[in-house]
């Protein structure tokens, strides 16, 4: 099984828990895996292989116990047990946006058979005439749209790290002397089809022997003398080309760029009577081919500066390299501290998951990163079941905790105070101003009701960002990758409103988020936003994803004195007007 069916099975384990009305923290175990799964970089069945699977955050004893059988025979008894007592289109229904475990069994015993079945129920109007509700039927349908519109490909980071032990293994084949990913991971895309792989080497075919005997390998799908595709074990096809070190170059600018970047370069060269391909720069006039040991060499014959492969996309790329004037794009490195981190301090009803670890360990982890400061933005207790009074006694625990561990590292980092809070529906704020005067900083974000009319989306997070409390736009767009699109809002009023008033517009590097999408950072930064890269961690090793949201900062053409988090602490300081230093 791959990580997505792992997590499927887990969260129909959560699901007959709460219809068994079992505990709430036995429910949440189960949600907390499974989420901790699917957005996994590593393949579950390769941690469980290498004995790893400790290693995952939320997966305790027991739960590696059960892995371990289902790994071992194929099912888990426990599991089997649990869901034995409802139907089995139970546990396929929860998989639509908007339909709970209570709401699913409740449309299994309506007579719902599938979700074309239950698409056909709610046209025909079968279910409100059953006594449904007409409101949540409307809604499902939505929902249902939604899952017909998933790609099923792979998240950006799980790509990522799959390929990058690809490319290990690739390197340490005798002979081969470079080796990469290619297409639309190599330009960083947030998805990513099949994974595609160059080599240089001398003996390609040697090259191609050892690939079709990797490790994980299941099924060989072509071996030529300088091409191969594999099957894995978790079902990813892998395609390898070879090709001679002194046309290497040549071959990773022709398998990076996308479709129009290529058309246009090529276009671009035969005015100069050169015709490029994966073997060189060939001149028309003398027939002549210049191998082309990297891809610097090729742009530079062309005149022109080599763009990253992140932004060959055909947006300008191109005509802003002839001209010399490509950003400085922003690295990783440049990254000083990550503001959107959640902690496990006990909220009581925390208006959405809490983090795993404490205030304390986030703070040693962004110190090992070499933050210079570090922001802990939890989500506060729920407004609706948490009064005015509770609210401001917990937070203000919460205030002295953090006080406290301020001083007892102020040699080592800075530390601040935030709060990530809801947008309501009507564009006010989850927790008062009086609150969020006292916080260093405040991520407010859209957490539910993502279905609106554009228009009034787009008033709704106005009337946020007016507020004067609010610093940071969290996950603008509320896209949640294969599973939900964004929603519908008039984004040149936001950018403009924002980069007016200082609002800083977050990229979040969540893998299944990856928002503000790369095309809307490139709007936003026309009218001069700022911009913030977070990782929305709830677990302090999730902290490592900043790199993913640096990817999506480059897709966008941001330079580091675009993002916000990148500055030096006195300009930080300045920026938010903290008091305390």
């Amino acid at each position: 099984m791959n990580n997505q069916e792992i997590a499927k099975l887990l969260r129909s384990v959560a699901t007959a828990l709460t219809l068994k009305k079992a505990s709430i923290f036995q429910i949440r175990a189960y949600e907390t895996a499974s989420d901790a799964i699917e957005h996994s970089t590593s393949e579950v069945r390769d941690l469980w292989q290498e004995k790893r699977l400790d290693e995952i955050p939320g997966v305790g004893v027991s739960l590696q116990a059960h892995l371990e059988e289902l790994f071992k025979t194929g099912s888990v008894k426990h599991f089997e047990q649990l869901k034995k007592d409802f139907p089995k289109v139970v546990f396929e229904l929860i998989d639509i946006p908007g339909v709970g475990p209570k709401t699913a069994l409740e449309l299994a015993k309506l007579g719902v058979k599938s979700f074309e079945d239950l698409k056909l129920k709610i046209n025909s109007g079968e279910l409100v005439k059953k006594g449904f509700s007409a409101k949540i039927a409307e809604k499902i349908s939505l929902g249902l749209k939604e899952t017909q519109n998933r790609t099923g490909r792979m998240l950006l980071p799980f790509a990522d790290a799959k390929a990058q032990k690809i490319v290990d293994y690739l390197k340490k084949i005798p002979g081969v002397v470079a080796a990469d990913s290619l297409g639309s991971l190599r330009r960083q895309v947030v998805t990513i089809g099949d994974l595609d792989f160059a080599a240089a080497s001398k003996n390609p075919k040697q090259t191609i022997d050892q690939f079709v005997k990797m490790p994980e390998v299941k099924r060989i799908i072509d071996q030529g003398e300088n091409r191969g595709t594999v099957i894995l074990d978790s079902g990813l096809q892998i395609d390898l080309l070879v090709g001679q070190p002194d046309t290497y170059g040549a071959l990773l600018q022709h398998f990076t760029g996308s479709k129009h970047h290529n058309i246009k370069l090529r276009s671009f060269a035969e005015k100069k009577n050169l015709s490029l391909s994966e073997y060189g720069v060939k001149n028309t006039k003398t027939n002549k081919v210049v191998p082309i040991l990297k891809e610097s060499e090729l742009y530079e014959m062309l005149g022109m500066q080599t763009p990253p492969p992140e932004i060959r996309e055909d947006n300008g790329e191109i005509e802003a390299a002839l001209a010399h004037k490509l950003p400085s794009l922003v690295e990783l490195k440049d990254i000083k501290g990550d503001f959107h981190l959640h902690s496990n301090f006990p909220m009581v009803h925390p208006s959405h998951g809490p983090g795993a670890n404490s205030i304390e360990e986030i703070i040693k982890r962004a110190i090992n990163l070499r933050y210079d400061y570090v922001g802990i933005s939890d989500h506060p207790p729920g407004f609706r079941t948490t009064s005015e009074k509770e609210l401001l006694s917990i937070l203000h625990k919460r205030t002295k905790e953090i006080e406290q561990l301020k001083s007892s590292y102020q040699k080592s980092i800075r530390v601040l105070n935030g709060l990530e809070i809801d947008i309501l529906s009507d564009g006010t704020l989850s927790v008062p101003n009086e609150v969020l005067a006292n916080l260093d900083y405040s991520i407010a974000g859209v957490h539910s009701v993502h279905r609106m009319e554009k228009d009034k989306m787009t008033k709704r997070i106005l009337k946020a960002l007016e507020n004067p409390e609010v610093d940071i736009l969290a996950h603008p767009t509320g896209r949640l990758l294969n599973e939900r699109d964004s929603y519908d809002v008039d984004w040149e009023v936001i950018f403009e409103f924002a980069a007016k008033k200082n609002k800083i517009m977050e990229i979040n590097a969540f893998p299944n988020r990856l928002d503000l999408r790369d095309d809307l950072v490139r709007l936003a930064l026309k009218f001069k936003a700022k911009f913030i890269v977070n990782t929305d961690a709830h677990e302090i090793s999730q902290m490592e994803n900043m790199k993913y949201g640096i990817s999506v900062a480059r897709r966008g053409w941001l330079e580091s004195k675009d993002v916000v988090n990148s500055w030096d602490w006195k300009r930080v300081l300045k920026w938010f007007k903290i008091k305390k230093s």
